[in-house]
C-alpha cells in the first residue's frame, strides 16, 4: 500500500482505512446505544479513552523497550513505533483500563459485551470493505 505525503509527514493508506473503519464502528455502536443515553455516554467515552490509551502506549513503548533511544536520538521517539511488543502492551493496558471502567459502572455485562461484539464485527467488516474498495479503485 502507498502513502500520502503531507509536508514532512507520511500518512499510510492503511492507517486511513483503519481510521475510517474505527469511525464506522464507533458510529454504529453509538446508534445501537441511543435508547440509554447514560450508558451510551459512559460506554463510548470509556471505549474511546481505551483506544487512545492503547495507541499512545503503542506509539511510545519504544522508550520502555529501548531506553537508550532517549539519550541517543530523542526526536526519533516521535517517528518510531513499539512494534509487536508495543502493540501487545498497548492492547493489554487498554483492556485493563476498559475492564476497570466496566467494574465501576452500574450496567450489566450483557450490555457491555453486546456493544463490544458489535464494535469488533463492524470494525472488521468495514476495514475489509474499505480495503477492498481501495484496491478496486486504485
Amino acid at each position: 500500500m502507498g502513502a500520502i505525503m503531507l509536508g514532512h509527514f507520511m500518512l499510510k493508506y492503511e492507517w486511513l482505512i483503519f481510521f475510517l473503519a474505527g469511525l464506522t464502528a464507533y458510529l454504529f455502536m453509538k446508534s445501537k446505544t441511543k435508547e440509554d443515553r447514560s450508558f451510551q455516554e459512559y460506554f463510548l467515552n470509556s471505549f474511546l479513552n481505551a483506544v487512545l490509551i492503547g495507541f499512545i502506549v503503542y506509539k511510545f513503548s519504544s522508550v520502555i523497550f529501548q531506553p537508550t533511544i532517549i539519550i541517543e536520538e530523542p526526536i526519533s521517539i516521535l517517528y518510531s513505533t513499539g512494534g509487536t511488543k508495543g502493540k501487545l502492551l498497548g492492547l493489554l493496558i487498554a483492556v485493563i483500563y476498559f475492564y476497570t471502567k466496566y467494574r465501576k459502572g452500574k450496567w450489566l455485562f450483557k450490555n457491555w459485551f453486546t456493544q463490544i461484539v458489535y464494535g469488533i464485527v463492524t470494525f472488521f467488516v468495514a476495514f475489509w470493505l474499505f480495503r477492498t474498495l481501495f484496491f478496486l479503485l486504485v
